[in-house]
């Protein structure tokens, strides 16, 4: 199930944030996704995770993007996942209890849309595309940049 959200529904100060991209709009996106399912954790750095339920071991982790991006040499949006981190996600779901929540702006239409994903499901994409690759970022291990339509029904 995609949630979809006119910007218009949103605080003067989420608005803002939604307006000047970057860190800001990701961190609007943990904020929404966590108002949607009840989670906390927003402002901590867990390793492999954005958010928790309070009363369940449930993780969340939270992955945003744009329909386009770049202003030089502007792009297809899409989600860049990590392999470590989704290893330990599909470990956790392993109990059900792990989510990939996908939250996109989608410009043309003027709407953001969320969907969750089991790692698994998650996982299953990555390896029907080809699997991983080298990112770049040695601290952060392989990753996969998954195009939206592949993790958000439009």
């Amino acid at each position: 199930m995609t949630v979809v959200i006119d910007p218009r529904d949103l605080s003067r100060g989420q608005q803002e944030r939604l307006q000047r991209g970057g860190d800001a709009f990701d961190e609007l996106a943990e904020e929404l996704v966590a108002e949607e399912w009840g989670l906390e954790g927003l402002g901590l750095e867990a390793e492999w995770w954005d958010l928790r339920h309070p009363d369940r071991p449930t993780k969340y982790e939270v992955k945003s993007t744009q329909s386009t991006i770049g202003e030089d040499y502007p792009a297809d949006g899409r989600f860049r996942v990590w392999e470590g981190q989704t290893r330990s996600l599909v470990a956790s779901d392993a109990q059900g209890t792990a989510w990939y929540a996908f939250v996109l702006f989608d410009e043309d239409a003027g709407l953001l849309r969320i969907q969750r994903r089991r790692p698994s499901t998650v996982l299953s994409v990555v390896q029907e595309r080809g699997g991983w690759n080298e990112s770049g970022h040695e601290s952060m291990g392989r990753q996969h940049k998954l195009p939206i339509e592949t993790v958000i029904d439009l």
